[in-house]
């Protein structure tokens, strides 16, 4: 069963388990945001003990297409790594003209639930201030 994180968990403290068990979908989607929020807008070498943990440093590239390219596979390879209630991850570029001074990136993904299958979709910007952040 996917849930929200275990330190929401612990934090319901007083609501009792068999509240804290049935979490609808949306509260366990705005928990995976959070963390991916904290995930994507970390830098890799952040965490001493998992070097692997946070993007990349993207600002020595000079190709915009590969520059894009990168990022998204650096985006999908973390969703995979540290988000363990998502599955079947994809995320795709997004060209908009009218944001010149963003990254867009679509991801697909499906809530790992064993019980059912519920796909999640968003969208998720690099603004120009270096900072990730998620469109519904």
């Amino acid at each position: 069963m996917v849930s929200v994180s275990l330190l929401q968990r612990l934090e319901l403290d007083g609501v009792g388990a068999e509240r804290a068990g049935r979490q609808d979908d949306s509260a366990v989607f705005d928990s995976i945001l959070a963390n991916l929020l904290m995930i994507l807008n970390s830098r890799k070498g952040c965490c001493e003990t998992r070097p692997d943990f946070g993007l990349s440093d993207f600002n020595a590239t000079s190709d915009y297409r590969s520059l894009i390219s990168s990022i998204a596979r650096d985006v999908e390879r973390q969703l995979r790594s540290f988000e363990p209630r998502l599955r079947n991850v994809a995320v795709r570029p997004i060209e908009d003209k009218t944001r010149p001074l963003e990254f867009i990136f679509h991801v697909d993904g499906e809530l790992a639930d064993d019980d059912r299958t519920v796909k999640v979709a968003f969208d998720s910007v690099l603004g120009s201030d270096g900072r990730m952040r998620f469109n519904g």
